[in-house]
């Protein structure tokens, strides 16, 4: 469509508040909500039967016994791995395979999304942190506070900012706080 054409089908003001008002436009907005409406519900439907059948396929191979000697046990994170997927998310899609394996059992029947299953059927709705994920997030604080210490201590002994003991003691009082909640002292 050319520029001209476009300019030339542009309506006066008045015109458009007009036109909300005509039945062939009303009748117009009607089917493209409907279109709307129907493609988001199907889109999250679609999406549910997809991690369904996910976790079904992994659980088909995960029942494999002898892949699992060969492989070891963290086959899901491989896969998630070579998917571009979160490793929690293939763990939901064979969680909700193993707890519904008939889609029909579902109460909310077709009008569920992706994100209500988890919530609703695989989780309190709260997400739990796994152990691994905390220690791992310990160490990584660990590891940020030491390097602030000995940049901030390295700023003392070279006499540069007076200030800095503060943040040397309150980065100290840190490290012990968070070696209290790990249960360990420092020393």
């Amino acid at each position: 469509m050319t520029t001209e054409m476009v300019t030339q089908n542009v309506l006066p003001a008045e015109a458009g508040s007009r036109v909300e008002g005509e039945a062939w436009f009303v009748n117009l907005v009607d089917e493209c909500q409907d279109i709307v409406v129907e493609t988001e519900f199907t889109s999250r439907w679609v999406l549910v039967e997809g991690y369904h059948q996910l976790g079904k396929r992994i659980l088909a191979e995960n029942d494999n016994f002898e892949r699992a000697k060969i492989y070891g046990t963290e086959i899901l994170q491989r896969i998630a791995k070579c998917l571009g997927k979160n490793t929690r998310t293939l763990y939901y899609a064979v969680q909700f395979a193993r707890a519904y394996p008939d889609l029909s059992l579902l109460k909310e029947g077709k009008n569920i999304s992706w994100h209500h299953v988890i919530n609703k059927y695989l989780t309190d709705g709260k997400e739990k942190m796994k152990k691994a994920d905390l220690a791992k997030m310990i160490k990584e604080i660990k590891q940020l506070l030491q390097t602030e210490w000995l940049k901030e201590n390295q700023l003392v002994v070279s006499g540069e900012v007076a200030i800095n003991k503060s943040n040397c003691g309150f980065i100290s009082y840190l490290q012990d706080m968070v070696e209290k909640i790990t249960g360990r002292s420092r020393g």
